[in-house]
């Protein structure tokens, strides 16, 4: 389910988490709120879990993962085309169980240093890539939760306050050059107008001052 929510870090994915608590919500479609919760918790945890399990993966199999990685990358979200596998899982019922499964796998995630489990289809992933991925996760699932009511208002409100208040502080540390005072100064478009400028010529100077010929 495409969407126009941009995360990128696992602290994004914590902070629009916290919006959907707080904020009114209902499901878009047949998915559970904890089979969103679960899903995502699973993907975080198998990243830091299952280390040293490893697909052999051949030349073209590891040149193929890195491609379809700098795809999605790319596109920044999935698509209906690009289904992810196994989702949605059984609902188990419990959002409240899978919302803290969700809570704990974004905290240990943060906390991890490594080493980190080989992606099924990408191959070897870092910690920041594993970052992206999970992110770019995070908004295909979020995708299935609708919110409305006041409290989206007023988050999308707060957002665009913060936007405007880092530009302000930016545009402040940063300020523009003074321009020199034109006033004072003649312009070089004046200046070459008065280089160019003849001199009058004198009465009775037949050759025009040019000396004797």
């Amino acid at each position: 389910m495409k969407s126009i929510l941009k995360l990128k870090t696992i602290e994004d994915i914590d902070r629009e988490l916290s919006i959907i608590i707080a904020c009114e919500k209902k499901q878009k479609a047949d998915i559970s709120l904890s089979q969103v919760y679960d899903f995502l918790a699973e993907s975080i945890e198998l990243s830091i879990q299952r280390i040293g399990s490893t697909n052999k993966r051949n030349t073209i199999n590891k040149l193929l993962g890195k491609y379809k990685y700098a795809k999605l990358l790319s596109k920044g979200n999935y698509t209906k085309a690009n289904q992810i596998p196994g989702f949605p899982p059984k609902d188990l019922g419990d959002a409240d169980s899978a919302l803290l499964r969700l809570k704990t796998s974004l905290t240990a995630f943060r906390l991890h240093s490594g080493p980190f489990a080989e992606h099924s289809v990408f191959g070897e992933l870092d910690k920041k890539q594993w970052e992206r991925i999970h992110a770019i996760l995070a908004v295909f699932l979020f995708g299935y939760i609708q919110l409305y009511g006041d409290e989206k208002l007023r988050f999308a409100k707060e957002r665009e306050q913060r936007k405007e208040k880092s530009f302000t502080e930016k545009k402040h540390n940063h300020p523009q050059k003074k321009k020199d005072d034109h006033e004072t100064k003649p312009s070089g478009h004046n200046n070459r107008k008065w280089k160019n400028k003849k001199k009058p010529h004198h009465k009775g100077n037949k050759n025009q001052g040019g000396g004797p010929r």
